[in-house]
């Protein structure tokens, strides 16, 4: 239901507007995580160095998207 109103937002032709929601959908991909893959995204936030506000919204979503496909 969420991603159908994010759809329907993104309608607007906003480049930003765009942008800013198609990070939204990436993020709402943790919810689909299996069990496995969420604990390896898990581990890998908690072994990073630094503090996790330091990272940026492209470097999350790629840690996601490594969660992913990890076996």
């Amino acid at each position: 239901m969420i991603r159908l109103h994010l759809d329907s937002l993104v309608a607007n032709d906003d480049a930003v507007r765009h942008d800013l929601f198609s990070a939204a959908r990436q993020f709402q991909r943790i919810y689909t995580l299996p069990l496995m893959n969420l604990f390896q995204l898990i581990d890998s936030l908690e072994r990073r160095p630094g503090a996790l506000e330091d990272l940026s919204v492209g470097q999350l979503i790629s840690m996601i998207a490594a969660a992913e496909v990890a076996p």
